[in-house]
C-alpha cells in the first residue's frame, strides 16, 4: 500500500484522493494482510473507476448543456441580424452570418442528439450517486457507524458484511446501466382469471368454521333467517286461506246447481275433492323449504 500523496491530473483534480485517504487508515485497522489487499484491490479500484467515469460524464454533461443553452440563444439573434438591411446591402457580411448561423444550429442539434442518444444526463446522475454510496459505505465501515455499529463490532467481524454490501452496490450498477436481470427465486403457479363453475370445498369442517365467525356476523345472519321464517309463515297462511275460500265457493256453487246434469255435478265434486290435496301438497313444500332454510 502506497501512502504517497496523490498527483494532480486533468483540470487540477486529484486522481487518487480516495486511495490516498483510505490507505492512511488501513494501516491501523485490525485486519489481516489478505483482507487489506482485498479492500485495496477491489474496493479502492472500483472507487477510482467510478471517479474517473463520473468526471468524464461530468465534462460531457456541462459542455453539452452549455453549448445547447448558449447556441439556442445565439441562433435567433444571428437570424435577426441576417435579415437586417445592413446584411442585405453587404452580401459578404450576410454570407458570413448565414454560415455561422448554420454551423451553430448544427452544433446545437448534434449536441442535443448525442446527449439524448448516449443518455449522458442519466449516467451522470447515476454514476455520481453510486460513487457517493460507495464512498459513504467505506467510511461507515472504517468508523464502525451506521449498519456496522454495535457493542461487539470490530473491523474483523464486519469485513464480510462490508464486502457483501459493496458487491451489491456494484451489481445494482451493472443491472441499471447494462442489463436488467430478472431472477425468479421461487416458481409460483399462474393465477387463473377464469371463473370456476364449482367452488372449492372448505379445508376445515363447517363446525370449526362456524366457531371462527365473529359474534356480530352470527347475530346478523340469525336475524335474517328469522325474518325469512316469518315471511314463509305468512305466505303459507295466506295460501291456505285462499285455498279454503276457493273450496267453499266451489262447494256452494255445486249445492245451488243440484238440478244440473250429472256430468257437471261429477266435475264439481272432482274439483272439490282435488283442492284439499293441492293445499296439502303446497303446504308440505313450504314447510320443507322452511326447514331447509333453518
Amino acid at each position: 500500500m502506497s501512502s504517497e500523496k496523490p498527483s494532480r491530473g486533468w483540470l487540477c483534480c486529484r486522481e487518487s484522493k480516495d486511495r490516498y485517504g483510505f490507505s492512511l487508515v488501513l494501516h491501523s485497522l485490525d485486519l489481516t494482510d489478505v483482507e487489506k489487499e482485498i479492500i485495496q484491490t477491489r474496493y479502492l479500484s472500483m472507487l477510482e473507476n467510478f471517479q474517473k467515469r463520473a468526471r468524464q460524464y461530468a465534462s460531457l454533461f456541462f459542455v453539452g448543456h452549455f453549448i445547447i443553452t448558449v447556441g439556442s440563444l445565439f441562433v435567433p439573434a444571428l437570424l435577426s441580424i441576417q435579415n437586417s438591411s445592413y446584411a442585405t446591402t453587404h452580401s459578404e457580411f450576410g454570407s458570413q452570418v448565414y454560415w455561422i448561423t448554420f454551423a451553430l444550429s448544427l452544433l446545437v442539434t448534434m449536441c442535443n442528439g448525442m446527449i439524448t442518444l448516449f443518455k449522458v444526463d442519466k449516467k451522470y446522475y447515476f454514476l455520481n450517486t453510486t460513487m457517493e454510496r460507495l464512498r459513504s459505505e467505506g467510511w461507515q465501515y472504517v468508523g464502525l457507524t451506521g449498519r456496522y455499529s454495535g457493542h461487539a463490532s470490530t473491523h474483523q467481524n464486519q469485513f464480510l458484511t462490508f464486502t457483501h454490501h459493496i458487491e451489491k452496490i456494484k451489481m445494482k450498477q451493472v443491472e441499471e446501466e447494462y442489463y436488467k436481470m430478472q431472477e425468479k427465486t421461487e416458481t409460483t403457479p399462474p393465477v387463473s382469471t377464469a371463473i370456476d363453475l364449482y367452488p372449492l370445498s372448505p379445508d376445515k369442517p363447517l363446525n370449526m368454521m362456524k366457531q371462527a365467525v365473529p359474534g356480530p356476523v352470527q347475530d346478523t345472519v340469525q336475524s335474517l333467517l328469522q325474518s325469512q321464517e316469518v315471511d314463509l309463515r305468512l305466505l303459507r297462511g295466506n295460501t291456505q286461506a285462499l285455498l279454503l275460500s276457493d273450496a267453499s265457493a266451489s262447494s256452494s256453487s255445486s249445492a245451488s246447481s243440484s238440478s244440473s246434469p250429472s256430468s257437471s255435478s261429477f266435475a264439481a265434486s272432482a274439483a272439490s275433492s282435488a283442492l284439499p290435496s293441492t293445499s296439502i301438497t303446497l303446504g308440505q313444500e313450504i314447510g320443507n323449504d322452511m326447514n331447509e332454510s333453518t
